[in-house]
């Protein structure tokens, strides 16, 4: 981890001994960043990293998500970088669900150039568009293109008039964008779904049979994703400097809201992202930006673009909502981290 002009990491010996890691080997512990040294001591750790580290190990918010990896960077890379337990590293591909929003809106606008964009667009990006999808089933066998994924076999994209305008959280919107825009592409090899994004955005995500799925079906580790939220906080794409345009209530109650997972409070929707904030001094306040997957898989992006936080996890349980259980422990490091001290 970069701090104060240095490179720190915490070895794996160092968090058995003091019992902060789960079951799982030494080397399933920690696995330090490429090309970065694994360091011996946690004498090193400042304040906020070590009341990151005992956040992300007592916090009531933390102990159910079970092993995770989480780092925290700027837009040179990782600043402080570890994981819970055995088994996920930075490395670790899985899917990411609705994760998967946030790249496939970058790649778009990247694609068309905001200023190209028209109203229909807008609103396919930011749910309001009234294009719902009617079935849950995952477009995932081999062959499928993006159009067959929003036919009746598979996810059965349907128009609903009286949703036009309203914020309704759901894959539908950006399936119906992707079926005009690359709908002939498929999840793997020549002419994909993923050859498109990565083209677009700089980065090399792995392919996969569900990457028709715009919305939800692209896997990623968290050095894979981490590529894309450092190039937004350096201004390498259009969508950089539009984090907050187009932004709709997107909260439960809120006005114009018809359906959403979210549950933190007053927060809005933008261009295939949350918009993340907090009551400051009576106002509220944009904190940051946001995609959490359903069955985990956290990026965040502050509001002021200097810092980036990934948490990768994947546990896909029937009715659970571990993208939010995920942000919340999220929030609680960070908020450690920024403090000094351990959130309880």
């Amino acid at each position: 981890m970069k701090q104060h002009g240095r490179t720190t990491f915490i070895s794996a010996y160092g968090l058995l001994a003091l019992g902060l890691i789960g079951c799982g080997s030494a080397e399933d512990a920690f696995a330090p960043v490429e090309g970065e040294p694994v360091a011996t001591s946690q004498a090193a750790l400042t304040a906020g990293e070590q009341a990151a580290l005992t956040t992300a190990n007592t916090s009531a918010s933390c102990t159910p998500l079970g092993n995770f990896y989480w780092e925290i960077g700027d837009g040179t890379g990782p600043v402080y970088a570890i994981p819970r337990g055995g088994g996920v590293t930075a490395t670790t591909v899985m899917p990411i669900a609705s994760a998967s929003k946030w790249l496939y809106a970058g790649a778009y606008v990247q694609s068309r150039g905001y200023a190209n964009l028209t109203p229909d667009e807008k609103k396919r990006l930011n749910f309001t568009s009234g294009y719902v999808d009617e079935r849950r089933t995952l477009c995932g066998d081999a062959g499928t293109t993006v159009s067959e994924c929003y036919g009746p076999a598979y996810k059965d994209v349907s128009y609903r008039l009286l949703q036009n305008g309203r914020f309704f959280y759901d894959g539908g919107h950006m399936q119906k964008l992707a079926l005009d825009d690359i709908g002939a592409r498929k999840g793997t090899g020549l002419l994909s779904v993923m050859d498109w994004l990565n083209n677009k955005l700089g980065t090399t995500l792995p392919e996969s049979d569900s990457d028709v799925a715009v919305a939800g079906g692209f896997s990623a580790s968290a050095a894979q994703y981490r590529v894309f939220l450092t190039k937004l906080i350096n201004d390498q794409y259009v969508l950089s400097s539009l984090l907050t345009v187009d932004a709709v209530p997107a909260w439960p109650g809120g006005p114009g809201v018809s359906s959403t997972p979210w549950s933190g409070g007053e927060a809005y929707y933008g261009l295939g992202h949350w918009i993340e904030g907090e009551v400051r001094n009576g106002a509220w306040t944009v904190t940051g930006h946001s995609s959490p997957g359903a069955f985990g898989f956290y990026p965040w992006v502050n509001a002021a673009r200097t810092q980036y936080m990934v948490l990768a996890r994947n546990r896909q349980l029937f009715g659970d909502e571990e993208g939010e259980k995920s942000r919340a422990c999220a929030q609680a490091i960070r908020k450690a981290y920024g403090l000094g001290v351990p959130q309880p």
